[in-house]
């Protein structure tokens, strides 16, 4: 593999891995397909010598190790995750004209580069199907729908100066002017997408 395979590897991979739900999805497949075999974190592990193995945690952590002859390891450690705006519970905030998502900001986020951007939305959903079996499944929205507007420069004299950003109020992306707009409908369609359409129950 030369250096511009790697990189559109890797480019590739981040396109596709936009929580940490699709990272460890996404690596899960790369261990089968390199001949990983899976382990469960509740069961009794038989393990055997020149195999390899990995386990996933919560769908959002993933460990892969070979398990040689020898007792000497080489290990490398990751983040799954960084810096970005959690949908809170109940996220939809309907007030002023129009609808946003109360959100969360998670780890070291510099907040001033989200304004003004296209934003969309990625995660896992829980659900509960006809057989009341609570089941999972990854969306990825793939498009603009929100964006956290700032305020025109003639009205924040300040901008240039001392500004603060309050991140409970002022970051919350903006998706529509529309007062219909049904965030349990729109997930269903989302997962209808992924040919997911036994959803008696979202969960939050």
């Amino acid at each position: 593999m030369n250096k511009n395979e790697f990189n559109e590897g890797l480019l590739g991979f981040l396109d596709a891995s936009p929580t940490p739900f699709h990272a460890t999805n996404n690596m899960s497949m790369m261990f089968i397909n390199a001949g990983f075999i899976k382990l469960h974190e509740e069961q009794k592990w038989n393990l055997e010598h020149g195999k390899k193995y990995y386990v996933t945690r919560n769908d959002s952590s993933i460990i892969a190790f070979t398990y040689p002859q020898r007792k000497n390891y080489t290990m490398v450690g990751a983040h799954t995750d960084s810096p970005n705006l959690k949908l809170k519970p109940s996220p939809v905030i309907k007030e002023h004209g129009v609808v946003k998502f109360g959100v969360e900001p998670y780890g070291g986020l510099l907040l001033n580069p989200w304004f003004d951007r296209d934003l969309s939305l990625a995660g896992r959903v829980s659900y509960l199907n006809s057989q009341n079996i609570i089941k999972d499944a990854l969306i990825n929205v793939e498009k603009a729908i929100a964006v956290i507007p700032s305020l025109a420069i003639h009205l924040d004299d300040k901008a240039n100066k001392d500004r603060t950003i309050n991140k409970q109020t002022d970051i919350c992306p903006i998706l529509t002017t529309s007062d219909d707009f049904n965030f349990e409908d729109f997930l269903k369609w989302q997962l209808s997408k992924l040919d997911v359409l036994d959803v008696k129950e979202l969960y939050a």
